[in-house]
């Protein structure tokens, strides 16, 4: 079971609800029914504050409220009564991590509670212990054992009690044998001294030889015991030994590529600093594993590196050529931010599966996917004309209005198919059913990439949902904080307040918001204040001709109403979008 945050509501007019989280999320806290979490009481603001949910880390960051945000009764937040919201929005507020039993108050007369759920683990079998574990269940240093190691323990000191047991019996046996022959003895040396005979003497001294070898046959036995139960207590201590050794041993963490000792818990990567900052040690170390067979890595054997194509946030792509054949593809390393566990790796390899299922002239290839220990490579069409990110770059920051929208309706096309495509989706239990339709959710000029002829190129989306994927897996740690600034550029406030929502429209939405950036150079939204999610969620796109007065008015209507996002994205499918804008030309 993965870490967890629940948040209880302590006072206001929700007191005793409840909400739990052991995944990524971003929540909008506020008085908004928009809002993730909706607070009716009216000392709060509509879009109070946000909390960023990482298991098991939590950060809290005000909006401008005027009614203050608190932390454990101190204000952490709040506006000026003589500021108003406009300016508010504009201010950067800085984050606060919440802890568990932390108190966080929105305004006087709402107040939550936080509480984090750590899974424990077994200190002999380091299997995870049950959220409700029976504390009686620890070992002689009072360290947490699960019910069967206990009962094994239980087991393992009832032997050696019985042991034990017999061994004082034994000894207690031996000394009263030795007190009888002893007694019996001096029977006879009395019976020697009062015989007067020869014969009686001699009889007195056989019967005490005899009496003197049963104590000895009995002093061998008890020897012979006691040696047996000592070399088997030594047995046991060795054994104990060996394990807290091994387990000494799975806690001295190396890592994978180039051997370096590695401190940190067993939640960290296990790829060292220096190897995460060269790429190309990685991919070596992928392809040196693929040639010899290694675990999953052999998926990517037969590629031979040619040059890199460019970094993300992500990861690094790279040119490599099939060697038998001689084709050209790109290879995409992506390095996750924490330690990879089955649940997460499983959580972003089916939504890549759902990648390599499509097929269309205007979506990029993706042929190949796959893991290997902390690293996931995907294998996908090279496209040699670049993102058209780099394009808008090279023509000087924005585009003509004839080769943006050649290419808008080359996208289009690809989310038209996409968007209504059949594809096998695996369940979390292993089966497969059939589902219609893939919705990006991260579309950006930054994924559109340009192949074939250079002033007529094909145009083709790419990373279908592979960079939410990753983040919903919580791959890439906590990442509102800066490292994706652009990304609200070109996301509707829908997905803003909603981390999850992957419906067609915000795939439409984003298409728009880059037909408008390729015209622009700038996003649609005035984003100049600090805070750019605040800003996302409060502003409206400004209209595209006070950018750019050469777009055709028609046009620009088109790609103004597409903008809208206010209270609903206003044109819900890209084939619609598709029309318009063929019918403004």
């Amino acid at each position: 079971m993965p870490s967890k945050i629940t948040i209880k509501v302590n006072k206001g007019n929700l007191a005793g609800k409840e909400f739990s989280y052991d995944s990524k999320e971003s929540l909008i806290l506020g008085r908004s029914s928009d809002c993730s979490i909706v607070f009716p009481e009216s000392t709060i603001s509509r879009y109070h504050c946000m909390l960023e949910i990482t298991p098991p880390a939590v950060t809290v960051r005000d909006f401008g409220s005027l009614n203050a945000t608190y932390l454990n009764g101190s204000v952490i937040g709040r506006r000026p009564e003589s500021m108003s919201v406009e300016d508010a929005r504009g201010q950067r507020y800085n984050e606060f991590p919440v802890k568990a039993g932390d108190r966080l108050g929105l305004g006087p007369d709402c107040e939550l509670i936080l509480s984090v759920y750590i899974p424990q683990y077994c200190s002999d079998c380091l299997n995870e212990l049950p959220e409700k574990h029976d504390e009686r269940f620890k070992d002689g240093n009072g360290l947490l054992l699960c019910e069967a190691c206990y009962n094994k323990l239980q087991e393992i000191n009832a032997e050696r009690k019985r042991k034990e047991g017999e061994q004082r019996r034994a000894a207690e046996k031996a000394e009263q044998d030795r007190k009888e022959a002893e007694r019996r003895a001096a029977e006879l040396a009395a019976k020697e001294k009062e015989a007067a005979d020869r014969r009686a003497r001699e009889k007195a001294a056989a019967e005490r030889k005899e009496a003197e070898r049963r104590a000895a046959e009995l002093a061998a036995k008890e020897k012979a015991e006691a040696e047996r139960l000592a070399r088997e207590e030594a047995a046991r201590r060795a054994e104990e030994v060996r394990r807290a050794l091994e387990k000494a041993m799975k806690q001295h963490k190396k890592c994978d590529i180039c051997g370096t000792a590695i401190s940190g818990s067993k939640d960290d990567v296990n790829i060292c600093s220096s190897c995460r900052n060269d790429p190309m040690k990685v991919l070596e170390f992928l392809l040196y594993q693929a040639m010899n067979g290694v675990g999953d890595a052999k998926e990517i054997a037969g590629y031979r590196k040619i040059r890199s194509l460019g970094r993300g946030g992500m990861g690094e792509a790279w040119l490599v050529e099939e060697t038998t054949t001689g084709k050209q593809l790109a290879l995409k390393l992506m390095l996750p931010q924490v330690a990879v566990n089955e649940r997460s790796r499983n959580m972003f390899l089916r939504e890549a599966f759902l990648a390599q299922q499509l097929n269309h002239k205007n979506v990029v290839r993706q042929y190949k996917n796959g893991s290997s220990g902390d690293t996931f490579f995907i294998i996908q069409e090279f496209c040699e004309g670049g993102s058209l990110d780099n394009v808008i770059d090279r023509m000087g920051g924005r585009l003509s209005v004839e080769y943006a929208t050649e290419t808008i309706l080359q996208v289009l096309d690809g989310l038209i198919y996409t968007h209504a495509a059949s594809v096998d989706v695996k369940l979390k239990d292993g089966t497969v059913q059939t589902a219609n339709g893939v919705v990006h959710r991260d579309f950006k000029p930054g994924n559109v990439f340009l192949t074939g002829n250079p002033l007529h190129p094909t145009a083709k989306v790419a990373d279908f949902g592979l960079a939410k994927a990753f983040e919903t897996a919580g791959l890439s740690g906590n990442t509102r904080t800066g490292e994706l600034a652009g990304t609200p550029g070109f996301m509707p406030r829908q997905q803003i307040l909603n981390f999850r929502y992957a419906k067609p429209d915000v795939d439409v939405w984003a298409a728009a918001a880059s037909y408008y950036f390729m015209l622009t150079g700038v996003y649609p939204k005035d984003l100049s204040g600090k805070d750019i999610f605040a800003a996302a969620l409060a502003n409206s796109a400004v209209p595209v001709r006070s950018r750019n007065s050469h777009i055709p008015r028609r046009l620009a209507a088109v790609i103004d109403a597409a903008l809208i996002d206010k209270p609903a994205i206003q044109i819900k499918t890209a084939a619609e979008l598709k029309k318009m804008i063929e019918a403004a030309l």
